[in-house]
């Protein structure tokens, strides 16, 4: 069997709480659990289930009538297409889609519904509130608003897809009360539309009246009110737009050249000051583009320039005292000073066509003032005229357009026509709607399936004990290996609790004994189990020595002992002398393991009343040795944390390679953790299904809190065939390959032990 490799001891460890292992998603995880709780979601089923056939029998028949719409947003016009209704929907795709949805809230108005309660006395008629006839006598009439939102709740409204055909469905326990209301409801919405388009057509043509009038009064007026003053002013409208086009031709011209000539003025501005702010004083650094453009600049910068050069050469050569020196500096002064006056003269220049252009721009602003003061004139004249034919045209423009309107509205109302018409009225209808016992059935299995496993996986999750090796490892400690289910009564054969039951009683006497199961059986998975975990022991004692060891459980009744006798046998068939010392001193069991007396033991060495060769007994088991706990004294704790225990313990280190002491919970006493610091590690125990995740994880800081070094932890009687000891990692356990002597009638082998107290 592969054993687990080492890791560090937990007491290395400086966090107190639990790892928290982040596991993947594992479908078997899942079936596991539906496995466990069948049950519960199986009776969780049949009752919804139950509950879904009891209420749907108890409920009444409701019928459903249908009767088709059919909308016509654009309905046939005998007077053309040209004449456009009023009260017209638009034919826009958007908006007859919004129109659809419109009527379709409309036909479940209330306004539409209490015309129907108005039209069959709906709110006087008791069987339609489904009054029992012992309750007929004391019902009262309801009033019509309350009688159309009960009329509403049992209306549906539905349009066909990409369709102008809408279904109106009413339900109700008569089958011909819901014949009638759903016709009905037809009917008075298609009333209702009626009126309502004639209304607005009425509505418009009043209005379109009164305009009329008024518009013809305002033209009469406009009209006058032109002629008056084209009499005044003696213009024509002719010549009035002539004037307008000279003064227009005249603006443009001087504009263009009025902003040619600023133009020119920024530009010479710019000119002049780059001149004026030219360096004189070097002619190699004057570099204004007008002055290097001149030729006669040109010819002095090129002078000045191999003048420089050759002074330069003929000062280092001579000196700057040097004749030839001198009047090349010389030379050099009357060159810069040529270069002053070129550019002096450059400047008068450019300043003189400076103020010619000023000039001229002054000239141009003026008449360009003068041309726009006569343009205000004549705008000023025109203002009044324009006002009075815009008027004019606008009354006219109105005028025609209110009168052809009137004449269209007024033949559009003579036509009538409608936008929707009923296509098929509703049929009295034969099968009931509602209930569906079918429907309800499925529902109730889905929900009576989603309870359950919600139920399920709600107790899962209250579930805190441990089940398998892995919800071990997720508290953050080393597994070094697990256990599986042996039988509760000494003398049974070895099977699984699920082959038990199939099985029935087990006869005793047939099998061996519970706590010796791997020395008497060692073909067993039991004993090839605890062979695994002496594996793991092996490889994490390579380092360091793990020779006396400590076993513990959190709480009583978790298999301590029974997995310390199976370490120390598995210990001993490897060919290493083993020694068990039972130090639990408040409920002793090891000596009724091995049937030995219990006179002397472990209290008798430690307060002298024995020697250490007097208490140790042998066993059936080749080396393995037992020293019992002796008389249970008064002061456990006390009696281990005294000098002699320490004595004890180093000479038990002498004569064996392995002392393997079994000591009480932890998490009911503090024993274990007096002894704990004293050995070369502790390994805890703890039971499948019973051991919780809080009460591991609370011995796990004690332990660390002491500083003992703790190796890990065996998962004890782990029922196999329920589950994997381990999934998804190294462990399997199978009967096929381990038999129990209990087997042999039956042909099967042993898959499981209980290794309980």
């Amino acid at each position: 069997m592969p054993a687990i490799s080492p890791e560090p001891a937990l007491n290395q460890t400086t966090d107190s709480s639990p790892t928290d292992h982040t596991e993947s998603f594992d479908p078997r995880a899942i079936l596991r659990l539906l496995r466990e709780r069948r049950w519960i979601i199986l009776g969780t089923i049949c009752v919804v289930l139950m509950g879904t056939v009891f209420y749907t029998l108890r409920q009444p028949e409701v019928y459903e009538a249908v009767c088709m719409i059919q909308y016509d947003p654009t309905p046939p016009r005998a007077l053309g297409s040209e004449v456009e209704d009023v009260a017209a929907p638009a034919i826009n795709f958007w908006m007859t889609k919004e129109w659809y949805e419109t009527q379709n809230e409309i036909i479940q108005s209330r306004s539409v519904a209490e015309r129907v309660v108005r039209q069959l006395s709906l709110n006087e008629s008791s069987d339609f509130f489904y009054v029992p006839e012992e309750g007929q006598a004391r019902w009262e009439a309801k009033s019509v608003e309350d009688t159309a939102l009960a009329l509403i709740s049992r209306l549906t409204v539905e349009q066909a897809p990409d369709s102008r055909l809408v279904s109106v469905k009413v339900r109700d326990r008569d089958p011909e009360r819901a014949r009638l209301l759903a016709n009905s409801i037809a009917q008075a919405y298609i009333e209702h539309t009626r009126e309502e388009r004639m209304g607005a057509t009425g509505d418009a043509l009043v209005f379109l009246g009164q305009r009329l009038d008024s518009l013809t009064t305002e033209l009469q007026s406009s009209e006058q009110a032109l002629h008056n003053f084209r009499e005044q002013h003696n213009v024509l409208s002719v010549s009035l737009e002539d004037r307008q086009n000279v003064i227009a031709r005249d603006l443009e011209h001087y504009s263009g050249a009025l902003a040619d000539a600023t133009t020119q003025r920024i530009a010479v501005t710019a000119k002049l000051e780059a001149l004026r702010a030219a360096n004189t004083e070097d002619p190699l650094q004057v570099d204004a583009t007008f002055i290097s453009e001149n030729a006669s600049v040109a010819a002095l910068r090129t002078s000045y320039r191999e003048l420089a050069a050759d002074l330069a050469e003929k000062s280092v050569r001579y000196g700057p005292n040097h004749p030839e020196v001198q009047a090349a500096t010389a030379r050099l002064k009357l060159l810069r000073r040529q270069m002053r006056q070129q550019v002096d003269s450059l400047i008068n220049g450019v300043a003189s066509q400076l103020r010619e252009i000023r000039s001229t721009e002054g000239g141009l602003h003026q008449a360009l003032e003068d041309v726009q003061a006569a343009g205000l004139a004549l705008n000023q004249e025109e203002i009044g005229y324009n006002a009075l034919k815009r008027r004019r045209e606008n009354t006219e423009k109105l005028y025609d357009i209110v009168l052809e309107r009137t004449t269209e509205t007024d033949l559009t109302k003579m036509q009538k026509l409608s936008t929707v018409r009923l296509l098929d009225e509703a049929l009295r209808p034969s099968v009931p709607v509602s209930p569906r016992l079918p429907l309800n059935l499925a529902a109730g299995l889905m929900a009576g399936l989603l309870l359950g496993l919600g139920m399920a996986v709600l107790l899962s999750q209250m579930d805190r004990t441990l089940k398998t090796a892995r919800d071990v490892e997720n508290l953050g400690m080393t597994v070094l290996g697990v256990l599986p289910s042996i039988n509760g009564i000494e003398g049974q054969p070895l099977a699984s609790r699920a082959r038990r039951k199939r099985r029935g009683p087990a006869k005793p006497g047939k099998g061996p004994k519970r706590d010796l199961v791997v020395h008497q059986d060692p073909m067993s998975s039991a004993a090839e189990s605890a062979r695994a975990i002496r594996t793991n022991l092996t490889f994490m004692g390579a380092q360091s020595s793990l020779g006396a060891l400590v076993l513990t459980s959190p709480s009583p009744l978790e298999g301590k002992t029974t997995v310390a006798i199976s370490l120390a046998i598995a210990l001993a068939q490897g060919g290493k002398k083993v020694v068990l010392v039972d130090t639990d001193m408040r409920r002793p069991r090891l000596h009724r393991a091995f049937d030995r007396s219990a006179e002397r033991g472990v209290s008798s060495v430690l307060v002298g009343a024995a020697t250490l060769t007097e208490a140790i007994q042998q066993t059936e088991v080749p080396n393995l040795s037992l020293l019992p706990c002796g008389p249970i004294p008064p002061n456990p704790s006390e009696l281990l944390h005294t000098a002699a225990f320490v004595k004890l313990i180093g000479q038990l280190r002498e004569r064996f390679d392995h002392i393997l002491f079994d000591s009480p919970p932890l998490g009911a006493v503090t024993d274990s953790a007096i002894v704990a610091p004293q050995v070369d590690g502790v390994i805890l125990v703890m039971k499948s299904e019973k051991t919780t995740r809080d009460a591991a994880a609370s011995v796990m800081k004690q332990l660390r809190n002491v500083g003992a070094n703790f190796l890990g932890g065996v998962l004890n009687d782990v029922d196999l065939a329920k589950q994997e000891a381990y999934y998804g990692g190294h462990y399997y356990y199978s009967g096929y390959y381990y038999r129990s002597p209990g087997d042999e009638a039956d042909g099967t082998g042993c898959d499981s032990a209980q290794a309980a107290e």
